[in-house]
């Protein structure tokens, strides 16, 4: 029934979401099949940690916009967000949903997604300089790899947020437990680090590019051959840069959680 109940649930906030133009066709139907499986493998835990995750970034998201001016997620933007949280409920699966620390894991992922998204989205309303994460030189607002005082704030929060609502849920899960609050630290934490990892990439190894007739940086572009690479490395996006961000982190804490 496990797998029923995720398909409902996630073909319910999916298509709302549709319609509010958060997600593309693509992201409607990957955010489906995820959503289901995340419900099944990693209980409601990780599926409503992943659900706050979606709404309080669509929420920051169109704060920042106007609703007309979004295309919504795509399926990358969905894999690269909830991959992670995905490859960790599975493992909890594996072990017959008794090890807790899959699950912390699941939303320590989530935090860094969540981080990184109110970092970038609310980062970008800030009237301070943005600076290169590296360099701390001056960078455009909107440039990958930037950060901010508002957008550092931002991170804290969006990580706590979602190591809050973590602790509850594994409460109403597992039970109360002192165990829960470190648990909570380390999603906190974690997320937020992850956030800075996420910065640290996209300066790094972010593809940007350039045309030749002036000097304004894409990071997304049609048709690569038109535009001249400036730094990072080819076909490594924004998409791809949170993917490998939360990954990283994930399987950090995850190592140090059971050595």
């Amino acid at each position: 029934m496990d797998i029923a109940y995720g398909f409902i649930l996630s073909l319910l906030i999916s298509a709302i979401a549709y319609k509010k133009k958060s997600l593309s066709l693509s992201g409607f139907i990957c955010a489906l099949i995820v959503g289901t499986l995340i419900y099944y493998m990693g209980t409601y835990v990780v599926f409503s940690i992943l659900m706050m995750f979606f709404i309080s970034s669509s929420l920051v998201t169109k704060f920042k916009e106007k609703l007309d001016d979004q295309k919504g997620r795509t399926y990358k933007q969905v894999l690269a967000n909830a991959s992670a949280a995905l490859i960790f409920s599975l493992m909890y699966f594996l072990t017959k949903q008794t090890n807790i620390i899959y699950l912390v894991i699941a939303c320590v992922a989530i935090a860094a997604s969540n981080a990184d998204t109110w970092a970038s989205e609310i980062g970008k309303l800030s009237k301070n300089k943005t600076v290169s994460m590296v360099s701390f030189k001056p960078i455009e607002q909107d440039e990958s790899g930037g950060i901010s005082l508002q957008g550092i704030i931002a991170s804290i929060l969006g990580s706590i947020f979602i190591a809050i609502f973590s602790m509850i849920l594994l409460i109403i899960s597992n039970g109360y437990d002192l165990n829960i609050f470190i648990y909570g630290a380390i999603i906190a934490i974690a997320g937020f680090l992850g956030s800075i990892v996420d910065s640290y990439l996209g300066i790094l190894i972010q593809e940007k590019y350039k045309q030749n007739s002036h000097d304004k940086i894409y990071e997304k572009v049609e048709n690569r051959k038109n535009y001249i690479l400036t730094s990072g490395i080819k076909y490594i996006d924004n998409d791809m840069v949170n993917l490998i961000s939360t990954l990283f982190i994930s399987t950090l804490v995850y190592i140090l959680l059971i050595s």
